[in-house]
């Protein structure tokens, strides 16, 4: 049986730096408890999973981390646009034995177990798997083997991400399977969205 790795992309919970969208309404103190809101969920959400873990934070901390302690692996993303560090984080963990990686970052609080099991499931025939998020960009995205195209010439951060990057795998004549789509917290009425979803 291939390997499995899950690579989470996430940021330090610095004030100021985080969610900067949802900041400019809500102020930098409440966003930034919000991250670490997410952070939390996203470890809730992945800490079961019994895969090889890794988390590739955008700066490695000069003190204790406190999330994702257990069962976690810690590596630097690399410098560049999104784009270049996706792409470097998944030729890293290519080179080692793992034959279906998927990348999540942490923004996404709906990501269930049963989407990651559809997604490891969606590789066994596809070449590509992608979670679409509704602001146009992606949630989740995996691969079969490394593909480093798909990380060239997109305009990160925008609506077009998604459709830009079913572009680039049907014109690599690639196979590719969809996963539902999932609402990422980018704003205030995404997270008061959540907030009301979780209080029914």
């Amino acid at each position: 049986m291939e390997l499995k790795k899950l690579i989470i992309f996430a940021k330090q919970p610095i004030q100021g730096q985080v969610k900067t969208r949802l900041a400019k309404t809500l102020g930098d103190q409440t966003t930034l408890n919000i991250y670490q809101n997410l952070l939390q969920i996203t470890q809730e959400i992945t800490s079961n999973l019994n895969i090889s873990k890794t988390v590739y934070w955008d700066q490695i901390p000069n003190h204790t981390n406190i999330y994702f302690q257990d069962g976690y692996s810690f590596k630097a993303q690399s410098q560049g646009d999104l784009g270049k560090k996706m792409k470097d984080a998944f030729r890293e963990e290519f080179d080692e034995p793992f034959g279906k990686i998927l990348i999540i970052g942490t923004d996404c609080p709906y990501l269930t177990n049963e989407i990651f099991e559809d997604a490891y499931r969606a590789l066994e025939k596809s070449n590509i798997v992608i979670g679409p998020a509704k602001d146009g960009g992606y949630y989740l995205l995996g691969m079969n083997r490394f593909y480093p195209s798909l990380f060239e010439g997109i305009p990160w951060s925008t609506e077009l991400v998604f459709d830009l990057t079913i572009k680039k795998i049907k014109e690599l004549n690639l196979t590719f399977s969809v996963l539902p789509a999932l609402n990422d917290i980018d704003t205030e009425k995404d997270w008061s969205e959540w907030v009301a979803k979780i209080n029914q």
